[in-house]
């Protein structure tokens, strides 16, 4: 039978084990304009990505998405610093740098 602080200790390790692929990501700084490039939006699992770029007025970047979000820009220039502003409006949870998530994954380009 585990005691309690045997139970907490694992409970602590499966916590850092399930979390630390995203602790990178919250370490990203967010997104204040996006005048350095696009923008990674992240959206609820349940809700529809697509839309809520579309609804801050502006679009995906890339062939797909993922259950968490997609990377995008706006649509028009006069956008682009009201657009992260707008994505939160919309329904996202967060938007972030898409230059620094893009570092982070080992991209230079």
């Amino acid at each position: 039978m585990m005691d309690g602080r045997l139970s907490l200790a694992w409970g602590m390790a499966a916590g850092l084990v399930l979390a630390g692929p995203l602790l990178p990501l919250l370490a990203a700084p967010p997104a204040r304009g996006v005048d350095d490039g696009p923008v990674l939006v992240l959206t609820p699992p349940w809700g529809d990505a697509l839309q809520v770029v579309a609804d801050a007025g502006g679009r995906p970047v890339g062939p797909g998405q993922s259950w968490f979000g997609l990377l995008a820009t706006p649509e028009t220039a006069g956008l682009t610093t009201d657009f992260p502003a707008a994505l939160r409006a919309s329904g996202a949870w967060a938007v972030l740098n898409g230059r620094v998530v893009a570092a982070l994954c080992g991209w230079t380009g």
